[in-house]
């Protein structure tokens, strides 16, 4: 009877594992043509990718979509300009998901990505080359048709990411590389704190003057969210410029005039080693075993609003007091 029993239960085992791994096969045409449906709807690009896979093990028991070599290409007025691009994008869904009818929103758990470019261009007239949504003076009553991929997003992460910004009339050129970043957060709500920690190196050029060359930045902070206001709260946070400590307070707010600024930043610590911190970390390891005396900080903020006719004032005030540092051999 035991025999009879571990056999039965061992064919069960098998076929729920064979289920496992055939049918993927049977719902892959129906994500690739929810993803080409949502695309079309929404993008006025060229769009393309390589291939999407349906996967029941790798987020078991959710299931994971993965698009691989996503492009988003820009037409006219900057046409044939790479937008966006994508090594590889995957999305995590209930297994439940995937029986819902054409006409029913996929809602979307999580979202991560590797290997990606963002591409964010301005010509000398101001206009930029982001804005690819489709515009519809007649907006659907049915917002199952024009929703067929629903985000409620708990959490995302971004992996070797390049992120390109230049804009033709200012002469300011920025790159953000090796850019990691990952959040948590109930995106569901309409208040949130997002958990996110980041780290990347930053260029920055304006008019041929390099200020910023692969200046390593990192992030550990907590944001407090309010979509319906837009206004975004720094709450927690870490950050490191090289090895600078900076610690931020106050908020960016989304009006309608432009963006409304508050924003203050200091040094959590006076000690002058804030200083040696800046150097890049590529000549810091013999800086390790230098004494220091006296102070070194830096605070300043950024408050006011920014349009086309406005900026923030701003304010960075960096002050040296008594200070000191002594090699060990010398």
């Amino acid at each position: 009877m035991l025999k009879k029993t571990m056999k039965i239960a061992g064919i069960i085992i098998l076929l729920i594992i064979a289920s496992l791994f055939a049918i993927p096969y049977f719902f892959k045409d129906q994500i690739k043509a929810k993803i080409i449906n949502a695309i079309n709807q929404k993008v006025d690009a060229k769009v393309s990718f390589a291939d999407a896979d349906l996967s029941l093990f790798k987020n078991f028991p959710n299931a994971n979509v993965t698009i691989e070599k996503l492009a988003i290409i820009n037409k006219a007025p900057f046409e044939g300009d790479t937008l966006v691009s994508l090594g590889e994008l995957n999305l995590k869904m209930s297994v439940k998901e995937l029986f819902k009818g054409d006409n029913e929103p996929i809602n979307i758990d999580g979202i991560s990505s590797k290997d990606g470019l963002i591409n964010i261009l301005f010509n000398k007239d101001g206009i930029g080359n982001y804005d690819i949504a489709i515009k519809d003076d007649k907006p659907s009553t049915d917002d199952s048709k024009s929703k067929p991929l629903s985000l409620t997003v708990q959490s995302y992460k971004i992996e070797n990411f390049q992120f390109r910004y230049f804009d033709e009339k200012s002469k300011i050129k920025m790159l953000i590389d090796s850019l990691n970043h990952e959040g948590t957060g109930d995106f569901a709500a309409s208040k949130l704190d997002l958990d996110t920690k980041s780290t990347a190196k930053i260029s920055l050029d304006m008019d041929k003057v390099n200020y910023m060359n692969k200046v390593a930045l990192t992030l550990d902070a907590v944001l407090g969210i309010d979509l319906e206001n837009s206004k975004y709260t720094f709450k927690e946070n870490k950050a490191l410029i090289n090895q600078l400590p900076l610690e931020f307070d106050g908020f960016i707010q989304l009006v309608d005039a432009g963006q409304e600024y508050d924003l203050k930043f200091k040094t959590p610590t006076s000690s002058f080693k804030n200083f040696l911190a800046v150097i890049p970390a590529a000549y810091a390891a013999s800086l390790d075993n230098v004494k220091t005396t006296g102070d070194f900080t830096i605070a300043g903020f950024a408050k006011g609003l920014y349009s086309d006719t406005t900026v923030p004032k701003f304010n960075i005030e960096i002050a040296s007091n008594n200070a000191s540092f002594k090699y060990p051999d010398l």
